[in-house]
């Protein structure tokens, strides 16, 4: 069996929720979503840093060991600023695994690593709607309950209690997101800082091999289990379709490529210009779709007539972990895919 050389893989995944994934900073007791404003109007989104934290609880979850912080404190005994503790950087084991995914910045020395692992955050595919709901209290108010009540002074009220009272109205908001992420391999465990210093490339140290194939597992494990705890409800965030695949050039080939119409069809255009333009090879690429999930191709003629049968109906979460399954290290400390 061949192999390919490859440097990154990357994943466009259309998913779906109930809930609006990220609120913005509210104001007295009125809590909007987090948008973003784009050329047909706005748009419900999520940050960077959300989706970081998601993976790294789940990465604890998984049984990883998170770095150690050091907490800057001035004078005053306020916290200026935070950053990983420094043999946690440099550690070419497990206990690494963090920061050398997910990069860090030291100030006091001026030492960083980009992290290796890219995110472009969720974006709704519809506009935002200007939906609001009134949240009460009427689960405190209910006589049913029986409850007991006091006044500020704990003295047992006994004045008549309102029928209900509004705590607070939010901005509601479900539809499907797309978001894309790709991982640069041939960063991918591996210690670019020893002793408070860049190593040059030819002198960097690679973690042993099996640790950063478990690593990458792991990492798309996660993606494919991905949830988010948001306004009392956990929501699974679990593929419904996903483009893209392992390839020599760290590119998101797919990641403005996943659109759908007022009807909830799902356009497959630009996904097939994509795999068409840059020629990419289908045994390294999936691009599947779950049956719940209806298409649209627009524009098929004969020059796209491959590239329109290779994308099919099937199970996003297999295919990605079946395409991780064939990546394997060779004793060159590179990363290659079984052909």
């Amino acid at each position: 069996m061949g192999k390919s050389k490859v440097s990154a893989v990357t994943f466009t995944i259309l998913t779906e929720s109930p809930v609006a994934l990220s609120n913005d900073q509210g104001f007295g007791n009125y809590t909007p979503i987090k948008k973003n404003f784009m050329s047909d109007g706005q748009h419900a989104i999520t940050s960077v840093g959300t989706m970081t934290y998601e993976i790294r609880k789940a990465l604890h979850n998984k049984g990883w060991n998170l770095s150690g912080i050091v907490l800057n404190v001035n004078s005053s005994g306020k916290i200026t600023n935070m950053y990983s503790k420094a043999e946690d950087i440099e550690s070419c084991d497990k206990q690494g695994l963090e920061n050398d995914i997910m990069g860090f910045f030291i100030p006091d020395k001026q030492i960083s690593k980009t992290s290796p692992l890219r995110i472009i955050p969720p974006k709704s595919l519809h506009t935002f709607k200007n939906n609001t709901q009134l949240i009460t209290n009427r689960g405190f108010l209910e006589k049913d309950l029986e409850r007991n009540y006091f006044n500020k002074d704990g003295k047992s009220y006994e004045g008549e209690l309102p029928n209900t009272q509004a705590l607070a109205n939010e901005e509601i908001f479900g539809d499907y997101y797309v978001y894309t992420i790709t991982i640069e391999l041939n960063r991918f465990g591996v210690q670019e800082v020893k002793d408070g210093k860049y190593l040059a490339p030819k002198d960097r140290i690679y973690m042993d091999k099996e640790i950063r194939k478990e690593a990458l597992k792991d990492i798309m494990d996660i993606i494919c289990n991905l949830t988010r705890s948001i306004k009392h409800q956990t929501v699974l965030l679990k593929p419904l379709a996903a483009f893209g695949g392992a390839y020599e050039s760290v590119m998101p080939y797919f990641w403005n490529d996943v659109n759908m119409d007022n009807e909830n069809n799902l356009i497959l255009d630009d996904i097939v210009e994509t795999i068409c333009s840059y020629d990419l090879n289908l045994e390294n690429t999936i691009a599947v779709y779950s049956s719940r999930i209806n298409t649209k191709i627009k524009n098929e003629n004969k020059q796209n007539k491959e590239a329109c049968e290779f994308i099919n109906s099937g199970y996003p979460v297999k295919e990605i972990k079946s395409l991780v399954g064939k990546i394997d290290i060779d004793e060159d400390n590179q990363w290659y895919i079984k052909e």
